[in-house]
């Protein structure tokens, strides 16, 4: 698929053409309704809601590709300014908002008509689902379509793994070996395919924030556990890229390891999340276990 057009003008024609014009590109002045859809489901809105919140604003990326965030309004009736019903990240990931089935195949709609180039579709399950059916893309690696979505919003009753903390720059290489690691193990192909330069730019800057948590062996040095906060807004954390050192497998260091991840992530907000892929029933059980309850199914299309 070639890239969209750089006009804003043009893009906001093929979308309100290609939708009936029930979809359109959100601006500054919709941040605030767009805070507001965010909130009502902080915990899956959290990644488009941290994204949100380091832009500081609903209105278009930067640049060629800069990621657009697209808006159904509220039909009802009334002397008020509509209500945004729904919104739709559409950047290298697509992210549905608070938007149902009907409301994901209208963005699918629009994200076909901009023929934009992504990585996946992600999200709450309904939406996503008839998102990428509407789309007809057929250029995809992989439908994860039953991913449960867990919370937890208290301390876990079973022991922390010790020695789980925040990693340091100095660490850096390490880190970024463990989840290089993680992520050829869990998605079948390297991080660096698609830029190594931007993947390590995502390590260190989650090193730097304090997202990145591990635990070292003492005597090999070599990291046992580690987690990330990918996301994290006042209301939610969201954790991913959790692995354990094949190792060390085998211990029940998982269930330890996300004990003490929850501990690290009620400090930041009152609600700790992950969504885990449906298959993978030894994760399911150790973040059950760590005493994470579903919430939710989420999905994912990969490209």
């Amino acid at each position: 698929m070639p890239l969209w057009s750089p006009s804003a003008n043009t893009t906001s024609s093929k979308i309100s053409r290609s939708t009936g014009g029930r979809v359109r590109v959100l601006d500054q002045e919709d941040t605030a309704k767009l805070h507001a859809l965010l909130d009502a489901d902080p915990v899956g809105n959290a990644s488009v809601a941290a994204a949100v919140r380091q832009r500081g604003s609903a209105a278009p990326g930067k640049g060629r590709t800069g990621a657009l965030i697209l808006g159904i309004d509220d039909g009802a009736p009334g002397p008020e300014a509509p209500r945004l019903a729904s919104a739709c990240w559409l950047g290298s990931n697509i992210i549905p908002v608070s938007a149902d089935a009907a409301a994901g195949a209208l963005f699918g709609q629009a994200a076909r008509a901009l023929r934009r180039r992504v990585s996946s579709i992600y999200g709450r399950s309904d939406a996503v689902l008839a998102l990428f059916e509407t789309t007809g893309w057929s250029n995809h690696r992989e439908v994860r379509a039953e991913q449960p979505l867990m919370m937890i919003t208290e301390r876990s009753s079973i022991e922390p793994l010790p020695g789980v903390r925040r990693s340091r720059l100095a660490e850096f290489a390490a880190v970024e070996r463990a989840c290089a690691a993680m992520f050829t193990e869990e998605l079948g192909f390297s991080p660096y395919h698609q830029g190594a330069a931007q993947y390590r730019e995502r390590v260190r800057g989650l090193i730097q924030a304090g997202h990145s948590l591990i635990t070292v062996d003492p005597e090999s040095r070599k990291i046992i556990f580690k987690a990330e906060f990918g996301a994290v807004t006042d209301h939610a954390v969201q954790v991913q890229g959790v692995w354990v050192n094949p190792q060390w497998r085998g211990q029940g260091l998982a269930a330890a390891g996300m004990a003490a991840v929850v501990d690290y992530g009620l400090r930041l907000a009152p609600r700790v999340s992950l969504y885990v892929n449906g298959y993978n029933t030894p994760a399911v059980r150790a973040y059950e276990r760590a005493g994470f309850h579903h919430i939710g199914m989420y999905s994912t299309v990969l490209f």
